[in-house]
């Protein structure tokens, strides 16, 4: 049995809001992340949409993933986490394939913001998505993108206390930059060529 079937045989993708210690566990680690910005315990307890990597055996939870549905025909990978006790074993590819799976049917387009350096650039180029160096990468010679992106974005995104007191914390404490880079993945609904 190859080690990438055991890993899937061992673990179980769900798609539920976390319970309160699984937030608890997610939230704090995220708190010390300097290269994530955060989301509430309410927004993974049921306010967004959750996958969970479970482990069959102990229920451990051994990954989470967090969608914003957005306006439009738009939905943001917000956070994929893996708790740093199981990092490099595989499971933040098994979380994104599955949930990407999942919402595949959705056909919205999905972005993705993230820090450098790091593995998740690695990570959602394997995944199919198309990685921009910055907004004005992402945005060249596209106007709706750049309208996006500069107006209907932030505004969604922004709409969280929680957010804009961690964005400013881990700048004054963290002294981060955020400085993203931006994926996206094109998804087309069934039937569609």
């Amino acid at each position: 049995m190859s080690a990438q079937t055991t890993l899937l045989t061992r673990t179980e993708l769900q798609r539920r809001p976390l319970t309160h210690d699984e937030a608890a566990i997610v939230v704090a680690e995220i708190r010390r992340s300097p290269k994530i910005t955060g989301y509430s315990a309410a927004e993974w307890t049921g306010r967004r949409d959750t996958f969970a990597l479970v482990d069959r055996a102990s229920g451990e939870l051994l990954g989470a993933l967090l969608v914003h549905h957005l306006l439009g025909n738009w939905s943001e990978v917000a956070v994929v986490f893996i708790p740093e006790a199981h990092r490099g074993q595989g499971y933040g590819r098994q979380l994104l394939g599955g949930a990407l799976r999942t919402l595949a049917p959705s056909g919205k387009r999905l972005l993705l913001f993230f820090s450098e350096p790091g593995p998740m650039e690695g990570l959602v180029r394997e995944a199919g998505f198309d990685v921009f160096a910055d907004e004005q990468d992402f945005a060249a010679g596209r106007p709706g993108r750049r309208l996006y992106l500069s107006v209907v974005y932030p505004v969604q995104w922004l709409w969280s206390f929680y957010r804009i007191r961690e964005l400013r914390r881990k700048k004054r404490e963290l002294d981060c930059s955020f400085s993203f880079k931006i994926a996206l993945l094109e998804t087309k609904r069934h039937g569609e060529s």
